[in-house]
């Protein structure tokens, strides 16, 4: 499974840590909308199915045939975990297209946009010292 990227605005509060696993389902889970007991089931998700979860607390973040959403901590068996990764606190919402804004390429490398290419959103020739149109190479 290839990571998605995406631009995301700064300054979203505090960084927490979230653990990320490969995992599979105890039971039948409900895939909910939000991380909550009462939150909108998106859908089932059946026993035994391998998942990749990011979770945090009691609850993770994962997808299931094309549908994203959290899943009860309680309900899956953790196979093999990574390192924990640091995110932000809140969920950050992508930039829209077209509005990314960067002052500067120490805030392009942190949003993971770096390098980036006239045309792209964000690109600016003050990003570009050397003018071949690519910005904080």
């Amino acid at each position: 499974m290839r990571p998605l990227i995406v631009v995301m605005t700064l300054g979203l509060g505090t960084l927490t840590t979230v653990d990320a696993a490969t995992a599979v389902t105890t039971s039948n889970a409900n895939l909910r909308r939000i991380p909550q007991a009462t939150a909108a089931i998106v859908t089932v998700i059946p026993r035994n199915t391998a998942l990749t979860l990011a979770c945090n607390g009691d609850w993770c973040r994962t997808t299931y045939k094309g549908q994203g959403g959290d899943v009860s901590r309680a309900l899956t068996k953790t196979v093999t975990q990574s390192a924990p990764l640091a995110t932000p606190h809140t969920r950050a919402t992508p930039a829209a297209p077209g509005n990314a804004f960067y002052p500067n390429c120490t805030a392009v490398r942190a949003a993971g946009a770096g390098p980036i290419r006239r045309g792209q959103p964000g690109y600016s020739s003050r990003l570009d010292r050397d003018g071949d149109g690519l910005g904080c190479e």
